[in-house]
This record gives C-alpha cells, sequence and structure tokens, in this order.
C-alpha cells in the first residue's frame, strides 16, 4: 500500500477540464483588472494635469504657458497641446478660468473593446480662481 497521495489518472483528467473551463474567466479578470487600473490612473494624472494648467493660467495669464504644462505634466502619449483647452482665454481677477483635457484613449489590451468601443474619451478638469 503506497503512502504518498496522489490522484487516480481519472481524477487528474477532471481537474484539467475544470482548469480549462475557468482559465479563460480567470485571464479576463486579470487583464480587466490591468485595463481598469491603467484608465483610472490616466483619468487622475489627467484630472492632475489640468488642474496645474488651470493654476498656471490663474497665475501667470498666459495660455501658451499653462497648455504647455498641462501637456508636460499629463505624461501620456495620448495628450497634444491641441488636447487641452482653456476657458475662458483671459483671466480677469475674482473670474474663474477652467482647463480641459479631453483625450480618445485606446484600450491597452483589446480584450474589451467588444463591450466598450474600440476608443473612449478620458477627460481631465481644473478650475481655479483667476488673480488669487
Amino acid at each position: 500500500m503506497a503512502t504518498g497521495i496522489s490522484a487516480a489518472p481519472r481524477e487528474r483528467g477532471a481537474a484539467a477540464v475544470e482548469f480549462a473551463l475557468i482559465a479563460p474567466l480567470l485571464i479576463a479578470l486579470v487583464l480587466g483588472t490591468a485595463e481598469f487600473g491603467w484608465i483610472f490612473f490616466n483619468q487622475a494624472n489627467f484630472a492632475g494635469a489640468a488642474r496645474e494648467g488651470a493654476r498656471e493660467m490663474a497665475i501667470s495669464n498666459n495660455v501658451a504657458d499653462a497648455k504647455k504644462l498641462a501637456t508636460s505634466l499629463a505624461m501620456s502619449k495620448y495628450v497634444t497641446e491641441s488636447q487641452v483647452q482653456i476657458l475662458p482665454t483671459s483671466c480677469e481677477s475674482g473670474k474663474n478660468v477652467t482647463v480641459t483635457i479631453a483625450v480618445t484613449y485606446s484600450s491597452l489590451t483589446g480584450w474589451f473593446d467588444p463591450l466598450f468601443g474600440p476608443n473612449f474619451k478620458l477627460s481631465g478638469t481644473g478650475v481655479m480662481r483667476c488673480g488669487g
């Protein structure tokens, strides 16, 4: 009589079938978590960059500098200065300035394109009072 634990060949086959049924779900769950984390990171990053762009505009009243700062802080290959919108373009003391970064984002994995489409929009907005 053997003292070691070993599964019969039929039980090993059943385990392989069970794993084959569960593996796609586990892979989708891991990829979905990575995708969500990447989107959440970029969303927070765009919001922070827009806030700093609004701060720069409120202090310096210079649209070019504010756009350049917001673009550089966005840390993303997706953001260009043309995607940074500043309203109003002239800061009057006591009024608010709004900086918005709007980007069309492609999914990281491509697995979820049938559910959410191949491209969707991410944006970040920052608002500051001019003349501070």
